[in-house]
Protein backbone atom coordinates (compact mmCIF):
# COMPACT_ATOMS: atom_id res chain seq x y z
CA UNK A 1 0.00 0.00 0.00
CA UNK A 2 1.93 3.03 -1.26
CA UNK A 3 1.33 6.31 0.54
CA UNK A 4 2.15 9.59 -1.17
CA UNK A 5 -0.03 11.94 0.86
CA UNK A 6 -1.16 12.34 4.43
CA UNK A 7 -4.15 14.35 5.62
CA UNK A 8 -3.57 16.95 8.35
CA UNK A 9 -5.87 18.97 10.57
CA UNK A 10 -4.65 21.91 12.64
CA UNK A 11 -2.39 23.49 9.99
CA UNK A 12 -2.76 26.94 11.56
CA UNK A 13 -2.37 25.64 15.11
CA UNK A 14 0.51 25.48 17.53
CA UNK A 15 1.22 21.76 17.13
CA UNK A 16 -0.04 21.36 13.56
CA UNK A 17 1.97 24.29 12.24
CA UNK A 18 5.10 23.00 13.92
CA UNK A 19 4.43 19.54 12.52
CA UNK A 20 4.21 20.90 8.96
CA UNK A 21 7.38 22.93 9.31
CA UNK A 22 9.46 20.12 10.75
CA UNK A 23 8.01 17.49 8.44
CA UNK A 24 8.75 19.47 5.28
CA UNK A 25 12.28 20.34 6.47
CA UNK A 26 13.09 16.77 7.51
CA UNK A 27 16.05 15.15 5.76
CA UNK A 28 14.51 11.69 6.03
CA UNK A 29 14.31 10.34 2.46
CA UNK A 30 11.01 8.55 3.03
CA UNK A 31 9.37 11.77 4.24
CA UNK A 32 10.64 13.84 1.33
CA UNK A 33 8.39 11.83 -0.96
CA UNK A 34 5.26 12.68 1.01
CA UNK A 35 2.90 15.59 0.39
CA UNK A 36 0.84 16.98 3.25
CA UNK A 37 -2.79 17.69 2.38
CA UNK A 38 -3.69 20.38 4.90
CA UNK A 39 -7.30 21.21 5.67
CA UNK A 40 -7.70 24.99 5.65
CA UNK A 41 -10.48 27.57 5.74
CA UNK A 42 -9.21 30.84 4.27
CA UNK A 43 -7.41 32.18 1.20
CA UNK A 44 -4.67 33.93 3.18
CA UNK A 45 -3.73 30.74 5.03
CA UNK A 46 -3.61 28.78 1.79
CA UNK A 47 -1.48 31.42 0.11
CA UNK A 48 1.02 31.59 2.95
CA UNK A 49 1.38 27.82 3.17
CA UNK A 50 1.96 27.60 -0.61
CA UNK A 51 4.45 30.47 -0.62
CA UNK A 52 6.44 28.92 2.21
CA UNK A 53 6.34 25.21 1.49
CA UNK A 54 5.58 24.99 -2.22
CA UNK A 55 4.31 21.69 -3.53
CA UNK A 56 5.12 19.85 -0.29
CA UNK A 57 1.87 21.19 1.18
CA UNK A 58 -1.40 20.99 -0.72
CA UNK A 59 -4.33 22.90 0.76
CA UNK A 60 -7.91 21.64 0.84
CA UNK A 61 -10.73 24.00 1.79
CA UNK A 62 -13.04 22.56 4.42
CA UNK A 63 -15.94 23.84 6.54
CA UNK A 64 -14.58 22.50 9.83
CA UNK A 65 -15.24 19.65 12.22
CA UNK A 66 -19.01 20.10 12.09
CA UNK A 67 -19.33 18.86 8.49
CA UNK A 68 -19.25 15.14 9.19
CA UNK A 69 -20.10 14.05 5.65
CA UNK A 70 -17.24 16.09 4.18
CA UNK A 71 -14.78 14.69 6.73
CA UNK A 72 -15.80 11.10 6.16
CA UNK A 73 -15.63 11.39 2.38
CA UNK A 74 -12.26 13.15 2.45
CA UNK A 75 -10.64 10.79 4.96
CA UNK A 76 -11.61 7.82 2.79
CA UNK A 77 -8.83 8.87 0.38
CA UNK A 78 -5.94 8.46 2.84
CA UNK A 79 -3.95 5.82 4.66
CA UNK A 80 -2.77 8.25 7.37
CA UNK A 81 -4.68 11.09 9.04
CA UNK A 82 -2.81 13.31 11.49
CA UNK A 83 -5.50 14.94 13.61
CA UNK A 84 -3.70 17.60 15.64
CA UNK A 85 -6.40 20.26 15.53
CA UNK A 86 -8.84 20.50 18.41
CA UNK A 87 -9.37 17.37 20.47
CA UNK A 88 -12.73 18.54 21.81
CA UNK A 89 -15.12 17.64 18.97
CA UNK A 90 -15.98 13.97 19.24
CA UNK A 91 -18.28 13.66 16.24
CA UNK A 92 -15.80 15.35 13.92
CA UNK A 93 -12.89 13.24 15.11
CA UNK A 94 -14.90 10.04 14.79
CA UNK A 95 -15.90 11.01 11.24
CA UNK A 96 -12.23 10.70 10.27
CA UNK A 97 -12.24 7.17 11.65
CA UNK A 98 -15.39 6.31 9.70
CA UNK A 99 -13.81 7.62 6.52
CA UNK A 100 -10.64 5.64 7.06
CA UNK A 101 -12.74 2.54 7.71
CA UNK A 102 -13.85 2.63 4.07
CA UNK A 103 -10.26 1.69 3.18
CA UNK A 104 -10.16 -1.39 5.39
CA UNK A 105 -9.78 -4.47 3.20
CA UNK A 106 -9.02 -8.13 3.88
CA UNK A 107 -5.30 -8.99 3.93
CA UNK A 108 -4.31 -5.32 3.58
CA UNK A 109 -2.80 -3.13 6.33
CA UNK A 110 -5.46 -0.95 7.87
CA UNK A 111 -5.09 2.87 7.76
CA UNK A 112 -4.05 5.01 10.74
CA UNK A 113 -5.35 8.03 12.59
CA UNK A 114 -2.82 9.83 14.78
CA UNK A 115 -4.93 11.83 17.23
CA UNK A 116 -4.06 14.54 19.75
CA UNK A 117 -5.54 14.82 23.22
CA UNK A 118 -4.52 16.29 26.55
CA UNK A 119 -3.64 15.65 30.15
CA UNK A 120 -6.80 17.13 31.67
CA UNK A 121 -8.39 13.82 30.65
CA UNK A 122 -6.34 12.24 33.43
CA UNK A 123 -7.02 14.78 36.16
CA UNK A 124 -8.48 13.87 39.50
CA UNK A 125 -11.19 15.92 41.22
CA UNK A 126 -9.63 17.01 44.51
CA UNK A 127 -12.12 19.83 45.12
CA UNK A 128 -15.47 18.44 44.00
CA UNK A 129 -14.88 14.69 43.80
CA UNK A 130 -12.21 12.10 44.54
CA UNK A 131 -8.53 13.02 44.92
CA UNK A 132 -5.71 10.73 43.73
CA UNK A 133 -2.61 12.74 44.68
CA UNK A 134 -0.10 9.92 44.16
CA UNK A 135 -1.48 8.38 40.99
CA UNK A 136 0.67 8.17 37.84
CA UNK A 137 -0.65 6.90 34.50
CA UNK A 138 1.93 4.80 32.63
CA UNK A 139 1.52 4.11 28.93
CA UNK A 140 3.26 0.77 29.44
CA UNK A 141 -0.22 -0.21 30.65
CA UNK A 142 -2.28 1.95 28.34
CA UNK A 143 -5.33 -0.30 28.59
CA UNK A 144 -5.64 0.57 32.27
CA UNK A 145 -5.57 4.27 31.33
CA UNK A 146 -8.24 3.71 28.69
CA UNK A 147 -10.43 1.76 31.14
CA UNK A 148 -10.18 4.48 33.80
CA UNK A 149 -10.87 7.27 31.30
CA UNK A 150 -13.90 5.44 29.94
CA UNK A 151 -15.33 4.84 33.41
CA UNK A 152 -14.58 8.39 34.53
CA UNK A 153 -16.21 9.83 31.44
CA UNK A 154 -19.36 7.86 32.16
CA UNK A 155 -19.39 9.41 35.65
CA UNK A 156 -18.40 12.96 34.72
CA UNK A 157 -17.99 13.59 30.99
CA UNK A 158 -15.20 15.87 29.79
CA UNK A 159 -15.34 16.71 26.04
CA UNK A 160 -11.67 16.14 25.32
CA UNK A 161 -11.75 12.78 27.11
CA UNK A 162 -15.02 11.85 25.41
CA UNK A 163 -13.35 12.51 22.06
CA UNK A 164 -10.22 10.52 22.83
CA UNK A 165 -12.16 7.49 24.09
CA UNK A 166 -14.61 7.77 21.20
CA UNK A 167 -11.86 7.75 18.57
CA UNK A 168 -10.03 4.77 20.06
CA UNK A 169 -13.19 2.75 20.70
CA UNK A 170 -14.65 3.33 17.24
CA UNK A 171 -11.31 2.59 15.58
CA UNK A 172 -11.19 -0.81 17.26
CA UNK A 173 -14.76 -1.54 16.21
CA UNK A 174 -14.14 -0.59 12.55
CA UNK A 175 -10.69 -2.12 12.15
CA UNK A 176 -8.83 1.19 11.89
CA UNK A 177 -5.49 1.73 13.63
CA UNK A 178 -5.59 4.63 16.08
CA UNK A 179 -3.11 6.14 18.50
CA UNK A 180 -3.69 9.17 20.72
CA UNK A 181 -0.85 11.28 22.03
CA UNK A 182 -2.19 12.46 25.37
CA UNK A 183 -0.11 15.61 25.57
CA UNK A 184 1.02 17.24 28.80
CA UNK A 185 1.70 20.99 29.07
CA UNK A 186 3.29 21.99 25.75
CA UNK A 187 5.87 24.76 25.87
CA UNK A 188 8.27 26.61 23.60
CA UNK A 189 7.96 28.78 20.52
CA UNK A 190 6.20 27.00 17.69
CA UNK A 191 7.89 26.93 14.29
CA UNK A 192 4.71 27.10 12.23
CA UNK A 193 3.45 30.10 10.27
CA UNK A 194 0.50 31.04 12.45
CA UNK A 195 -0.09 30.27 16.14
CA UNK A 196 3.29 29.97 17.85
CA UNK A 197 2.32 29.92 21.52
CA UNK A 198 1.28 27.29 24.01
CA UNK A 199 -1.23 27.69 26.79
CA UNK A 200 0.00 26.84 30.27
CA UNK A 201 3.13 28.97 30.64
CA UNK A 202 1.68 31.95 28.70
CA UNK A 203 -1.52 31.94 30.78
CA UNK A 204 0.28 31.70 34.11
CA UNK A 205 2.92 34.25 33.12
CA UNK A 206 0.18 36.66 32.13
CA UNK A 207 -1.61 36.07 35.43
CA UNK A 208 1.63 36.75 37.31
CA UNK A 209 2.32 39.99 35.46
CA UNK A 210 -1.24 41.24 35.85
CA UNK A 211 -1.65 40.43 39.53
CA UNK A 212 1.88 40.48 40.90
CA UNK A 213 1.46 37.05 42.48
CA UNK A 214 0.58 33.47 41.59
CA UNK A 215 -2.42 31.39 42.59
CA UNK A 216 -3.09 27.86 43.72
CA UNK A 217 -6.17 25.77 44.40
CA UNK A 218 -4.27 23.12 46.35
CA UNK A 219 -0.72 21.85 46.79
CA UNK A 220 -0.89 18.70 44.65
CA UNK A 221 -1.80 20.04 41.19
CA UNK A 222 0.83 19.21 38.60
CA UNK A 223 1.74 19.07 34.93
CA UNK A 224 4.09 16.97 32.92
CA UNK A 225 5.65 18.93 30.06
CA UNK A 226 7.03 18.58 26.53
CA UNK A 227 8.47 21.05 24.02
CA UNK A 228 6.28 21.66 20.97
CA UNK A 229 9.08 20.66 18.58
CA UNK A 230 9.57 17.37 20.39
CA UNK A 231 5.84 16.69 20.31
CA UNK A 232 5.75 17.40 16.57
CA UNK A 233 8.73 15.08 16.16
CA UNK A 234 6.81 12.33 17.95
CA UNK A 235 4.07 12.52 15.32
CA UNK A 236 6.66 12.59 12.55
CA UNK A 237 8.33 9.53 14.03
CA UNK A 238 5.04 7.65 14.03
CA UNK A 239 4.41 8.58 10.39
CA UNK A 240 7.93 7.44 9.49
CA UNK A 241 7.46 4.09 11.24
CA UNK A 242 4.15 3.50 9.46
CA UNK A 243 5.71 4.29 6.09
CA UNK A 244 8.90 2.29 6.59
CA UNK A 245 7.80 -0.92 8.22
CA UNK A 246 6.48 -3.81 6.16
CA UNK A 247 3.69 -4.26 8.71
CA UNK A 248 2.83 -0.53 8.64
CA UNK A 249 3.47 -0.34 12.37
CA UNK A 250 0.58 -2.66 13.20
CA UNK A 251 1.40 -4.47 16.42
CA UNK A 252 4.46 -2.27 16.87
CA UNK A 253 2.73 1.02 17.63
CA UNK A 254 0.05 0.50 20.29
CA UNK A 255 -3.41 1.08 18.86
CA UNK A 256 -7.05 1.43 19.81
CA UNK A 257 -7.85 0.74 23.43
CA UNK A 258 -4.12 0.22 24.01
CA UNK A 259 -3.23 3.37 22.09
CA UNK A 260 -3.01 6.19 24.66
CA UNK A 261 0.62 7.36 24.61
CA UNK A 262 2.21 9.93 26.91
CA UNK A 263 4.81 12.22 25.27
CA UNK A 264 6.16 13.33 28.63
CA UNK A 265 9.66 14.67 29.30
CA UNK A 266 9.45 16.32 32.73
CA UNK A 267 7.05 17.00 35.58
CA UNK A 268 6.41 20.02 37.76
CA UNK A 269 3.98 21.13 40.43
CA UNK A 270 1.55 23.90 39.55
CA UNK A 271 3.08 26.01 42.34
CA UNK A 272 6.56 25.46 40.89
CA UNK A 273 5.42 26.96 37.57
CA UNK A 274 4.36 30.09 39.43
CA UNK A 275 7.62 30.13 41.37
CA UNK A 276 9.48 30.29 38.05
CA UNK A 277 7.13 33.00 36.73
CA UNK A 278 7.71 35.09 39.83
CA UNK A 279 11.47 34.54 39.82
CA UNK A 280 11.70 35.75 36.21
CA UNK A 281 9.40 38.73 36.73
CA UNK A 282 11.34 39.87 39.80
CA UNK A 283 14.70 39.27 38.12
CA UNK A 284 13.67 41.26 35.03
CA UNK A 285 12.25 44.16 37.05
CA UNK A 286 8.65 43.64 35.95
CA UNK A 287 7.72 43.00 39.58
CA UNK A 288 7.13 44.27 42.14
CA UNK A 289 5.09 47.34 41.26
CA UNK A 290 3.54 49.87 43.60
CA UNK A 291 0.20 48.05 43.45
CA UNK A 292 1.56 44.50 43.89
CA UNK A 293 3.04 42.49 46.78
CA UNK A 294 6.67 43.34 47.48
CA UNK A 295 7.52 39.69 48.09
CA UNK A 296 6.92 36.66 45.91
CA UNK A 297 3.54 35.17 46.82
CA UNK A 298 1.31 32.32 45.69
CA UNK A 299 -2.22 32.95 46.95
CA UNK A 300 -4.83 30.29 47.70
CA UNK A 301 -7.94 30.98 45.61
CA UNK A 302 -11.41 29.48 45.37
CA UNK A 303 -12.41 27.28 42.46
CA UNK A 304 -15.02 29.81 41.34
CA UNK A 305 -12.50 32.65 41.35
CA UNK A 306 -10.12 30.73 39.12
CA UNK A 307 -12.96 29.52 36.90
CA UNK A 308 -13.83 33.15 36.24
CA UNK A 309 -10.22 34.36 35.89
CA UNK A 310 -8.41 31.64 33.92
CA UNK A 311 -10.90 28.82 33.50
CA UNK A 312 -12.80 30.21 30.51
CA UNK A 313 -15.91 30.08 32.68
CA UNK A 314 -15.74 26.26 32.87
CA UNK A 315 -15.53 24.79 36.37
CA UNK A 316 -14.42 21.42 35.01
CA UNK A 317 -11.53 23.00 33.10
CA UNK A 318 -10.42 24.97 36.14
CA UNK A 319 -10.44 21.97 38.47
CA UNK A 320 -8.92 19.43 36.09
CA UNK A 321 -6.30 21.87 34.85
CA UNK A 322 -5.36 24.01 37.82
CA UNK A 323 -6.10 21.59 40.69
CA UNK A 324 -5.79 18.12 39.21
CA UNK A 325 -3.04 15.54 39.50
CA UNK A 326 -2.31 14.67 35.87
CA UNK A 327 0.96 12.77 36.31
CA UNK A 328 1.98 10.52 33.43
CA UNK A 329 4.91 8.32 32.49
CA UNK A 330 5.81 7.77 28.86
CA UNK A 331 7.77 4.64 27.94
CA UNK A 332 6.31 3.81 24.52
CA UNK A 333 7.73 6.66 22.44
CA UNK A 334 11.32 6.22 23.70
CA UNK A 335 11.03 2.53 22.82
CA UNK A 336 9.99 3.54 19.32
CA UNK A 337 13.03 5.79 18.98
CA UNK A 338 11.77 9.20 20.18
CA UNK A 339 14.62 11.35 21.48
CA UNK A 340 13.33 14.68 22.81
CA UNK A 341 15.97 17.39 22.61
CA UNK A 342 14.42 19.97 24.93
CA UNK A 343 14.81 19.16 28.60
CA UNK A 344 15.29 20.99 31.92
CA UNK A 345 17.44 23.79 30.51
CA UNK A 346 14.90 24.55 27.78
CA UNK A 347 12.03 24.39 30.27
CA UNK A 348 13.77 26.94 32.53
CA UNK A 349 14.64 29.21 29.61
CA UNK A 350 11.06 29.21 28.38
CA UNK A 351 9.94 31.43 31.24
CA UNK A 352 12.40 34.16 30.19
CA UNK A 353 11.38 33.68 26.56
CA UNK A 354 7.71 33.89 27.47
CA UNK A 355 8.09 37.11 29.41
CA UNK A 356 10.08 38.59 26.52
CA UNK A 357 7.44 37.51 24.01
CA UNK A 358 4.67 39.07 26.04
CA UNK A 359 6.59 42.35 26.41
CA UNK A 360 7.10 42.42 22.65
CA UNK A 361 3.40 41.94 21.98
CA UNK A 362 3.72 38.44 20.51
CA UNK A 363 1.17 36.76 22.74
CA UNK A 364 -2.21 38.00 21.56
CA UNK A 365 -2.51 40.63 24.27
CA UNK A 366 -0.88 43.97 24.98
CA UNK A 367 1.71 43.66 27.75
CA UNK A 368 1.06 47.11 29.16
CA UNK A 369 -2.63 46.27 29.65
CA UNK A 370 -1.56 43.50 32.01
CA UNK A 371 0.06 45.98 34.36
CA UNK A 372 -2.62 48.64 34.21
CA UNK A 373 -1.01 50.94 31.63
CA UNK A 374 -2.78 52.28 28.55
CA UNK A 375 -1.70 50.58 25.35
Amino acid sequence: MATERILLTGATGYVGGTFIDRFVKSEEPILKAITIDALTRTDDVEQKLKETYGDRVNTIRWPGLSDLEFIEQRAANYDIVVNVGSGFFADGAKAFVKGLARRVKPKAPAPWILHISGCTNLGDRPLTGVAHPGRVFDDANSRATYDWCKEEDERRPWPQRTTEIGVLTLADELGVNAVSLNAPAIFGEGTGLFNKQGIIVPVLMRYTVMNGYGFKLNDTANFDWVHVEDLADAYILLVKIILERYDRGIGYIPSGKDGIIHPSVGRVLHTEIFERCLDVCFAEGVLPREDTPKEKKIVLKSLQEITDDVGSGMVDLAELGWAGNKAMTGTVLPRLGWKPRHREEAWAQDFYDELKASREGRRGYVFDSCIGRKA
